[in-house]
């Protein structure tokens, strides 16, 4: 059986910069969804509010972040994660940032794969592979490309 990839974008379809959304997958990696489901109320609006910041641009600290070349050898430039800290455990969305709009090259859309409770500050490198890989799927790809394919 293959895998197949859905997206659900859970930002305004409208915005003209940038996007959020979850893949959605019987993928056993895919844990994003899941994860963010089983959050308390309060902690999922704390997300959401942190992926509108985002999504205006604004910085907010400790809320979200990439990774540059210096760090893992440069290869998870591309990724990127939204973290909320819930008492002493924080909990972080990982996912990759592409271009799904070629007639629009200003547009951004971060595809939430992973999800992970944390204790400690530093990122399990195995939680950036794994989105890092995703990323690359050719099913995936298919996926995105279908999702947000434009309208003649």
């Amino acid at each position: 059986m293959t895998d197949t990839y859905k997206i659900e974008l859970i930002t305004p379809e409208n915005h003209p910069k940038r996007g959020v959304a979850f893949l959605i997958s019987e993928d056993k990696r895919v844990t994003a969804k899941l994860g963010f489901d089983g959050l308390f109320e309060n902690n999922q609006k704390m997300f959401k509010t942190i992926f509108d910041y985002w999504l205006s641009g604004k910085p907010y600290e400790r809320g979200y972040h990439r990774w540059d070349k210096s760090e893992f050898q440069g290869k998870y430039t591309n990724c990127l994660v939204f973290t909320h800290r819930e008492k002493r455990l924080a909990q972080r969305l990982y996912g990759f940032l592409l271009n799904p709009k070629p007639s629009n090259p200003n547009y951004h859309v971060c595809i939430l794969v992973r999800h992970a409770s944390k204790k400690r500050h530093e990122t399990d490198e195995t939680d950036l592979k794994i989105v890092e890989e995703m990323r690359t799927l050719p099913a995936l790809q298919k996926a995105i490309d279908n999702y947000f394919k434009e309208k003649p």
